[in-house]
């Protein structure tokens, strides 16, 4: 979900303590389950017959961990309906701590989990650490051109190796407020707001009007690191070769248009995942904010919970981006690699439990076959579809918004460039005569004095 780097899990983590919850399986009896996942004949199973043959020979006590309690509390008790002698124990870990946590259990040999989740900030560096199973091979054996295509590059090692699988699709758009909209613009039709921002200077010369005509009460975006996400990520080009780093093939372009946005006036002065920049969403200073399939729960409505009809969702000019995201492995020295796989397919990908992560949550799947399977539950009301003003918003990210999205490799330097950004844009705010091109700069000499080992142009 989830997800950037980027922070998104900020809100809900308030709410989470760090703790071990073991959900045991709902209408299990079997309470003495072998270490490892095994037929009722003895032979493991390779991964895809595993999802097809008899769920009660599958047994086993598979260890997550896991930012997201609320929805392993519900998803597991799903699971257990199909596989009731697969038990799941979560451990509840902070992300800003997991890479850390899990990089000192695989060192001391002792805490490490069967499942192991990659979130958009640190992806990259789980990827090139060497401790994920290529799914492709056995006793997986996935057929990646099951999902999505553009979510493949996302979920592939540098060797090309498919290691992971999508917690949820996080295609992203604009959530928009539609009173601002249709006070100052006259609509707040999404089909109406494309056309007046089709490209970043109709966008531009929009947040100059919006500024003049409300006197500067009302900007398009919160603040650079807001726009920064978009620009960056409509860029899927690979920067990475190896050790060589192009940012100037990356970062020039985005960097020009987010000063462009600057100067021009339309950008506010917050700073991403600050109580100011959260507060904003509830008063209305700000017409945009990113936001993939997972915002409308954890970012929108917690943030103005009393918005429900207020918003909408557009798509970018120029087409979409990801925003955020989470990847799922498998330990490469897992000991239940069948019985983790079931709960992963079961989870993730199945129609079952895709159906029921969409209507409990509004994530949505990366498996081809389940919009295939339930166009019905798309077309119908989704669970934050009413907070957004009635729009389907599980149909306008896949019919707007996914076909434009493209897929792009993962590096370990992404957590690099990301945390360097991070340190540069807030002075970029605040002193006007850093120019797009000494930012640039400045931002090459900060990632080769974080990446010594790399060529950084």
């Amino acid at each position: 979900m989830k997800t950037i780097g980027v922070k998104k899990w900020a809100t809900m983590l308030a709410s989470l303590s760090l703790l071990t919850v073991s959900l045991a399986a709902c209408g299990s009896n079997n309470n003495n389950a072998a270490p490892s996942a095994t037929t009722s004949a003895g032979a493991s199973p390779s991964a895809s017959q595993a999802a097809s043959a008899n769920p009660n020979d599958l047994s086993g006590t598979v260890k997550v961990w896991d930012w997201d309690e609320t929805f392993q509390k519900g998803m597991i008790p799903e699971f257990n309906k199909k596989y009731p002698n697969i038990k799941v124990e979560v451990t509840v870990v902070n992300p800003n701590d997991y890479l850390q946590k899990l990089q000192s259990g695989i060192a001391s040999g002792s805490d490490v989990p069967d499942i192991i989740l990659g979130e958009s900030a640190y992806r990259g560096k789980l990827f090139d650490l060497g401790v994920l199973d290529n799914l492709e091979g056995a006793p997986y054996n996935f057929d990646k051109s099951s999902v999505l295509d553009y979510t493949v590059p996302y979920l592939q090692n540098s060797k090309g190796e498919l290691i992971a699988i999508d917690q949820a699709i996080t295609p992203a758009g604009f959530a928009y407020r539609r009173d601002l909209a249709k006070e100052y613009w006259g609509t707040d039709d999404p089909a109406e707001l494309e056309k007046l921002i089709s490209s970043w200077d109709a966008f531009i010369a929009k947040g100059q009007e919006l500024k003049e005509k409300s006197g500067g009460k009302v900007l398009m975006f919160p603040g650079l690191g807001d726009a920064y996400i978009v620009l960056r990520g409509q860029n899927f080009n690979s920067y990475v070769n190896g050790t060589d780093v192009d940012l100037t093939s990356k970062l020039q372009k985005p960097l020009e248009t987010l000063f462009k946005m600057r100067d021009a006036g339309i950008l506010g002065k917050n700073e991403l995942w600050t109580p100011a920049w959260s507060a904003s969403m509830a008063k209305g200073q700000f017409m945009f904010y990113p936001m993939g399939p997972w915002g409308p729960k954890w970012h929108i409505s917690a943030n103005d919970p009393e918005g429900s009809g207020k918003w909408g969702l557009v798509k970018a000019p120029e087409g979409g981006f990801t925003r955020g995201g989470t990847a799922i492995g498998i330990y490469k020295d897992s000991k239940v690699k069948e019985a983790a796989w079931a709960f992963m397919q079961f989870a993730y990908l199945s129609d079952e439990g895709s159906a029921y992560n969409f209507k409990t949550f509004g994530n949505m799947t990366s498996s081809k076959a389940f919009y295939e399977n339930e166009k019905a539950l798309i077309e119908a009301p989704g669970a934050y579809d009413e907070f957004f003003g009635g729009q389907n918003l599980a149909k306008y990210f896949m019919e707007n918004i996914v076909p434009d999205m493209k897929g792009e490799a993962q590096s370990k330097y992404d957590s690099v460039v990301d945390s360097v950004f991070n340190a540069l844009y807030p002075l970029w705010t605040k002193d006007t005569s850093i120019t797009a091109d000494a930012a640039l700069q400045k931002f090459i000499t900060e990632v080769k004095n974080k990446a010594t080992e790399a060529t950084v142009k």
